[in-house]
């Protein structure tokens, strides 16, 4: 999903994100989340993680407009203490209510040490990187993980007919350190091991690789309990928003924020993060089939580099994506996406 896609048509970022923002305006958002949230997937797209970028207006759009999720929330802060925050998000979208624990946050941390920010009674958060990345504006690093209420339902009497555990969820998990002269380390992804078209070879690999799939299922039992009921997504407020909003009721996220020099000089910090990502990039050889060794950061900060420059590239099928939106809901399309 996340590879360039092999054609494509470039746009600026500004008409991308003016685009996405009306859009979501039209389907019914608030508009000051419309604007947050067209700035961040587009940032998505920037980087070049396509999956959590502009194309997830193709489901955020009719959500909101279907009553799936609340398209004016009223946030609420439910817990605030010296170093913790909870935001609730009233049955809309993650990103505005992970955004705002984790804006809160970082003051706490950066006078304290650790801060812990954490949201609930909302949807989906998208990309887990947006609130690292935050983090790491303000001078901190961070870590972040999507989660949501469980349910398992009833298991299937016949053993062989229950989901692959080897596949189970896919929840974004993101850890984030800045550096001084390099891109920062940004480890910003999804769970599971396999995803969309290399879904088709889980059986084959765990059979060769089995201790990746046990790594994988341990990633999203992380994500799925600290962002969840560890968030507070288990509660009785969660389950009565269920009934009104049932897309923005289960979901929650938690952004642990710790201040670069808690322990130590945050210059040598970041020096020493320059030296890991300088040094794999020149001393190691590269994953097969590809032509240099990076860490996770690099390449995204690279693209946000060359893209904010010379536009973003989209693939035919965000394409198709946008101008089906465009035409549900009344929207002009950019002109570099008009036929």
């Amino acid at each position: 999903m996340n590879r360039p896609p092999e054609e494509s048509t470039l746009i600026a970022a500004r008409d991308l994100r003016a685009f996405a923002a009306a859009a979501l305006t039209a389907a019914g958002l608030r508009p000051d989340h419309a604007e947050q949230l067209g700035e961040l997937l587009t940032n998505g797209d920037l980087r070049g993680v396509r999956s959590h970028g502009v194309r997830q207006l193709g489901s955020y759009c009719p959500s909101l407009r279907d009553g799936q999720l609340n398209p004016n929330p009223e946030l609420a802060v439910l817990k605030d203490t010296d170093n913790a925050v909870l935001v609730g998000g009233d049955g809309g979208l993650g990103y505005a209510p992970m955004m705002e624990a984790t804006e809160r946050a970082i003051p706490k941390a950066r006078e304290r040490g650790v801060a812990v920010a954490a949201s609930c009674q909302h949807g989906h958060y998208g990309s887990a990187g947006h609130y690292v990345r935050r983090a790491l504006q303000d001078g901190c690093c961070a870590f972040s993980v999507q989660g949501h209420t469980l349910r398992f339902g009833e298991p299937n009497p016949n053993p062989d007919q229950r989901p692959a555990s080897a596949t189970w969820g896919n929840p974004p998990i993101c850890f984030g350190m800045p550096g001084a002269d390099e891109p920062p380390f940004i480890l910003d992804a999804a769970c599971c091991i396999l995803g969309g078209e290399d879904i088709e070879h889980a059986d084959h690999l765990q059979q060769l690789i089995p201790a990746a799939f046990f790594k994988s299922m341990g990633y999203t039992a992380v994500s799925s309990i600290f962002g969840g009921a560890f968030a507070g997504t288990d509660s009785a407020a969660a389950a009565a928003l269920a009934a009104k909003w049932p897309g923005g009721s289960h979901g929650g996220g938690l952004t642990v924020i710790m201040d670069l020099g808690l322990f130590a000089n945050p210059d040598t910090v970041r020096k020493n993060n320059d030296i890991m990502v300088r040094g794999v990039r020149q001393t190691m050889k590269p994953v097969i089939g590809y032509e240099e060794a990076t860490l996770p950061g690099t390449p995204e900060y690279r693209n946000e580099e060359t893209r904010s420059r010379d536009g973003i590239p989209l693939g035919s099928e965000e394409v198709d994506i946008l101008r089906n939106v465009a035409g549900e809901f009344k929207v002009d399309l950019p002109t570099a996406l008009r036929v």
